[in-house]
């Protein structure tokens, strides 16, 4: 085979395991439904802030289908900004004290608003857009902000700039993550959260500073960060009760992109680089479920434990992006392992046989 061929046959093999890498989901959901959200919306192209008003009138708007790209709903060749609007009622009280709302793919960027709040974002608008066609918008809602008793409205701000537009495929609605069922401490929620230039800047001028909230598990960039690759650093303060098993605990922190540290108690606990498993994965470090043992007597019942996560980010999405996040049985552990790792497909198999 000559040179040229090998480097053709390369670069088709590239391509081809790009797509097929894209084109997979990463881990597995245990979701359900509460609220299913399909079907007609309220759209209109145009931007305008007011259209994230809970109270805005939007009864003149036109009405299209959820999901479906607009141009197949009759805006064909339509590129820029348009809005959608959905309300609903919830129709039994809600338990949990987060939800998720699912708005499956969005065609190429997006920032969503509950009752008026803004509770996600992906991808970048005018004047440098960048896409988020690929990423699965999943983002986390405190039970707080819905009406349980009333109307609840969600506007969705869409840009597009190249060929489909708008919420075009996927699940819509608002679910709960089942996983969590398997925790015996359910950490997700709002950490404290600081980039590395943020804590360089608090360090230089020693100023006491509050560090900023963001949800785990969410990607950073769905939560104001979208143009931030690097270092970051989350912590969380935390209380158990007494242990009320024998077997071993694993902290799980779901998935993360791209690395990362972990410290318990100011004790390192671990990083991707050590995860017991990592080599038999024969997957990229993003799409590889985290679980740390806890070593013996380190997790405290008396107090309060610090829990501190290093990441470092290289593009794309960055952070703590997807869960479940807690702590569990080794048992337990070992089952949300086996449903959240994905196994290797024909071309990233064909692809490090051939090479």
């Amino acid at each position: 085979m000559t040179n040229y061929l090998k480097i053709s046959f390369r670069i088709i093999a590239l391509v081809l395991l790009s797509l097929a890498l894209k084109s997979t989901e990463v881990f597995s959901e245990e979701l359900r439904e509460i609220v299913n959200l399909e079907g007609r919306w309220k759209f209109s192209i145009g931007d305008n802030s007011e259209w994230s008003n809970a109270h805005f009138d939007d009864r003149n708007w036109e009405n299209i289908n959820v999901p479906n790209s607009w141009e197949n709903e009759g805006y064909r060749d339509y590129n820029g900004y348009a809005w959608y609007r959905k309300s609903f009622v919830l129709e039994r009280s809600i338990n949990e004290e987060f939800v998720y709302l699912v708005l499956g793919y969005i065609d190429d960027a997006d920032e969503v608003y509950l009752n008026g709040k803004q509770v996600g974002a992906q991808g970048l608008m005018q004047p440098k857009p960048e896409t988020a066609y690929n990423i699965k918008r999943k983002y986390p809602v405190p039970v707080s902000l819905l009406n349980e008793n009333g109307k609840n409205t969600i506007a969705v701000r869409v840009y597009d700039y190249y060929e489909d537009g708008g919420m075009v495929s996927g699940d819509i609605g608002l679910f709960v993550d089942r996983q969590t069922d398997m925790l015996e401490v359910d950490l997700s929620g709002y950490w404290g959260f600081e980039t590395e230039p943020e804590m360089n800047e608090r360090l230089k001028n020693k100023t006491p500073k509050t560090p900023n909230k963001i949800f785990v598990p969410a990607s950073w960039e769905s939560q104001g960060y979208n143009d931030f690759n690097g270092k970051a650093r989350y912590n969380l303060q935390f209380k158990v009760s007494a242990k009320k098993t024998d077997e071993q605990l694993y902290l799980i922190l779901g998935f993360i992109d791209d690395v990362e540290t972990v410290y318990l108690n100011k004790e390192k606990i671990g990083s991707v680089f050590t995860l017991e498993d990592k080599e038999d994965t024969g997957l990229p470090y993003d799409i590889i479920f985290r679980g740390y043992k806890i070593p013996e007597g380190l997790l405290k019942t008396d107090t309060y434990n610090n829990l501190s996560v290093m990441v470092f980010d290289k593009g794309g999405i960055g952070g703590i992006y997807a869960g479940p996040i807690g702590i569990a049985t080794k048992s337990n552990y070992e089952k949300l392992k086996n449903l959240n790792t994905r196994k290797r497909g024909f071309w990233e198999i064909f692809f490090n046989v051939y090479y």
